[in-house]
């Protein structure tokens, strides 16, 4: 398969969604495998944010987008992007900054290798446990936030568990909890007092444990053409062919998200005329990208940008996450857009800010919103 100017940049918009000309003809010198290894390298990390007295959110968004717009792995934070729309939690009601930095930097450790590891740490992350209710939870009344949306919403998807399920996934949990902010940093600890031993059934299995239900969960075939399916949307298009999300389905049950996105990006059906430009850029993208293309800074437009286009990281407006696609292009988000557009490209109108060598001006043509 040809990998030539044009593939190297669209596979630099959709794995990392920021990039130049100059970083697009060095992935097309390299060819296409070197390419997608390159962009798929281990993560730098990120500095976290200096809290001190001020635990704003803003700091969370500032600390983690300026690492974005300046790491040597961007690729890897469009990721943490997926899964920070996957597994959502929520600043408002989780109150802890740190807590949600911690987090996000899970999702970055831990984002290319087996959603087993993952999916095990975030049912103990802190933030998760206070957002979905389950720090608190014990018998006999326990809370079902956490077993429903771990069901409906991280693994198997509606329509793939009974609510007996999700009952029995809540016994089993109940007891998991964190230590209290007096006894120093917040972290998980299995409260046996409040827990259920007893034997309950589980997708028609016999379980006692919340870890019993994640082993049967992550090796359950519909967990991965969950997972699938919506990787293959957020990286390759909003209706992904059945056949592509079984055999992805196939290479995450088997493999790592790292050999998922590798074997997507290798393929054909990724560089095809179907699936260029098919997707929307969220706004956290079109802003990143922006910004990295014009060497325009965060400034204090940033936030109130972000609001207006309809994404507030680490404030999605419910446990679904972000809709996406279509729904960023509503008209006063798409205005935003366009007003951004024109203050970068008066900023520098010396430069062809995109990859393949349009102008600033051109910033504001509708494929500017594409990935």
């Amino acid at each position: 398969m040809r990998f030539g100017l044009r593939e190297a940049t669209h596979l630099l918009r959709r794995a990392a969604a920021r990039g130049r000309r100059a970083e697009a003809e060095a992935l097309a010198e390299m060819g296409q495998q070197r390419a997608v290894e390159t962009l798929l390298a281990d993560p730098e990390p990120i500095p976290p944010p200096k809290f001190g007295e001020k635990r704003r959110p803003k700091l969370l968004i500032k600390a983690w987008l300026s690492g974005w717009l300046t790491t040597t792995t961007p690729a890897a934070e469009r990721l943490v992007l997926f899964w920070h729309g996957h597994f959502t939690s929520e600043i408002k009601k989780v109150k802890r900054p740190e807590l949600m930095w911690r987090q996000n930097e899970t999702f970055r450790k831990l984002g290319y290798g087996r959603f087993k590891d993952l999916l095990f740490a975030i049912a103990r992350d802190p933030a998760m446990l206070i957002y979905l209710d389950n720090a608190r939870s014990k018998m006999p009344h326990p809370n079902e936030n956490w077993a429903r949306e771990l069901l409906e919403l991280f693994t198997l998807g509606v329509g793939h568990f009974t609510e007996a399920d999700v009952k029995a996934a809540a016994k089993a949990f109940a007891g998991w909890s964190l230590t209290r902010p007096k006894e120093g940093e917040i972290r998980f600890v299995f409260r046996e007092r409040w827990a259920d031993k007893s034997a309950k059934t589980f997708l028609g299995k016999r379980i006692r444990t919340g870890e019993e239900v994640l082993e049967h969960l992550t090796e359950h075939p519909q967990t991965y053409r969950f997972l699938s399916r919506k990787l293959l949307r957020y990286y390759l298009h909003p209706s992904p062919e059945p056949a592509l999300v079984e055999a992805g389905a196939r290479v995450l049950k088997e493999g790592t998200v790292r050999d998922f996105l590798a074997w997507l990006f290798t393929r054909e059906a990724f560089y095809n005329n179907r699936a260029r430009f098919a997707l929307v850029k969220a706004p956290v993208e079109y802003l990143i990208g922006l910004y990295h293309a014009t060497g325009h800074p965060l400034d204090n437009r940033t936030y109130p940008a972000l609001a207006a286009m309809g994404q507030i990281p680490f404030q999605p407006p419910n446990v679904k996450g972000w809709e996406g696609h279509l729904s960023w292009l509503s008209t006063g988000a798409l205005l935003t857009r366009v007003n951004l557009a024109a203050l970068a490209a008066r900023a520098r109108p010396d430069l062809a800010v995109f990859m393949e060598g349009e102008q600033p001006s051109d910033l504001m043509r509708p494929e500017a919103q594409l990935l």
